[in-house]
């Protein structure tokens, strides 16, 4: 609790005082006053002025914002201390510092993905192999789809997948959505519908495909039913009474629904074929022994050049993602689980944080992207509402009343804020006990 809560308080003060020194430093730029650069929204805490400007850290932590006269009413207006309206800048200047918050997040994501490249990330080796079929869940929509072993999928709905990474992804966000997959079957060419079935708190899409993982053991768990028979690592098992096993995850589909019942596992070791008997614990209703698949990983180090060019390249992905997701999102077909709010973010932090540094930057990207694409969105109070107004204003070449322009960022204030608790009952609602998850989700 204590890493998580630290890491996301790293995260999310970088990635606001990245923010606001866009604004900060366009504001500059065009010659306009900064008053005000402020980590947090409300009450100052604490804070001391140079060049003009009061830098300070105030009482609500959940953002910031800079008060520059002349840019028109703004958050700070809504929880801080407005002051007498002053002459507008020009729309231009006023455009420019707006825009420069999400332009300066979505170059920071391209420079944090690219230090995770310099650093050395550590990925699984399969994301970047193409995406050929190892195996199917019996019980799955790729199953019940058609989709079989060695199938090389091609495209999801026209959209080439040239890596196993691009096809989970792709899978991942659309539960409950039907995507059309090109597969390519020995010499023919198919077109196969699919629809994941969202699963987990997250309703993420599971589709039951997976690339090829031997069922060789990486690593026994110590007092496990797997270390009492003797397992050892390296050993290849092939069989689990009788029934042939060809990839880890069928010895998992054999296994889990047997605990406590006596199986007998056909064990390849050093070449030699040995049967060994072992009897699953019971964990959660699902039979467990112990063991650990062989997941090769690969660790990406690249030069400063070339790890700036990765870190656009998967910018840019991420971001059609993020635009998959939100168009998901407004069309009612994905479910809000897979959005995270605070809670569910400080979690997520404090799992970056214990995987290293290369992880945690990482992590820092991907949320410097979300929050320059989220602040460009045309909701009031947001960057992008501010600017849809400016656009408004120069098509009919006169600007609106400040009144005005504070009623319409009220009303996005309070949206905001309820989506906010939207988000903060989701976080909390993903956290419960299973019973009382249970209750409030399912009934």
């Amino acid at each position: 609790m204590i890493i998580s809560i630290l890491a996301f308080i790293l995260v999310l003060g970088v990635l606001v005082v990245l923010h606001e020194a866009g604004h900060f430093l366009a504001a500059r730029a065009v010659g306009a006053p900064v008053e005000v650069f402020s980590v947090g929204f409300g009450k100052r805490l604490w804070g001391f002025d140079r060049g003009g400007t009061e830098f300070r850290v105030s009482l609500i932590p959940l953002g910031g914002y800079v008060r520059i006269p002349g840019l028109g009413p703004d958050e700070s207006h809504l929880v801080g201390n407005p002051a007498d309206a002053p002459e507008l800048l020009a729309r231009w200047k006023r455009a420019l510092i707006l825009v420069s918050g999400p332009l300066t997040n979505l170059v920071g994501a391209v420079l944090f993905l690219a230090v995770a490249f310099m650093i050395g990330a550590e990925v699984p080796a399969y994301q970047e192999q193409p995406p050929v079929v190892g195996w199917v869940d019996p019980d799955s929509p790729a199953a019940a789809a058609g989709i079989l072993p060695g199938d090389l999928v091609t495209r999801i709905d026209g959209t080439e997948v040239s890596a196993w990474r691009d096809l989970d992804s792709s899978l991942f966000i659309s539960g409950g959505d039907e995507l059309l997959l090109e597969v390519v079957r020995g010499r023919s060419t198919l077109e196969i519908p699919l629809t994941p079935q969202p699963v987990t708190r997250y309703a993420i899409g599971y589709a039951g495909l997976s690339p090829q993982v031997d069922p060789v053991v990486t690593s026994v768990q110590p007092r496990s039913p797997a270390a009492a028979a003797g397992l050892q690592p390296g050993d290849r098992i092939v069989a689990v009474d009788g029934v042939a096993v060809r990839h880890f995850y069928d010895l998992v589909r054999l296994i889990a629904p047997n605990p406590g019942k006596v199986l007998h596992l056909t064990v390849v070791r050093d070449g030699n074929q040995a049967e060994v008997e072992v009897t699953p614990e019971d964990q959660g209703g699902e039979g467990k022994i112990g063991v650990s698949p062989a997941q090769p990983t690969t660790v990406v180090t690249l030069g400063p050049v070339a790890a700036v060019s990765a870190g656009a390249v998967e910018t840019y992905r991420l971001t059609r993602e993020t635009f998959k997701v939100l168009k998901r999102l407004l069309t009612f077909r994905a479910s809000l689980r897979q959005v995270s709010g605070p809670i569910d973010i400080a979690r997520i932090s404090g799992e970056a944080a214990r995987g290293g540094p290369p992880r945690l930057i990482w992590f820092m990207g991907l949320i410097s992207l979300q929050l320059g694409i989220f602040n460009l969105l045309p909701i009031p109070v947001l960057d992008g509402g501010h600017l849809a107004i400016v656009g408004f204003e120069a098509v009919r070449r006169r600007d609106l009343s400040v009144r005005l322009k504070e009623r319409i960022l009220e009303v996005g204030f309070y949206a905001i804020m309820l989506l906010m608790v939207v988000v903060l009952v989701n976080d909390i609602v993903k956290i419960l006990p299973e019973s009382l998850y249970r209750f409030f989700v399912r009934g």
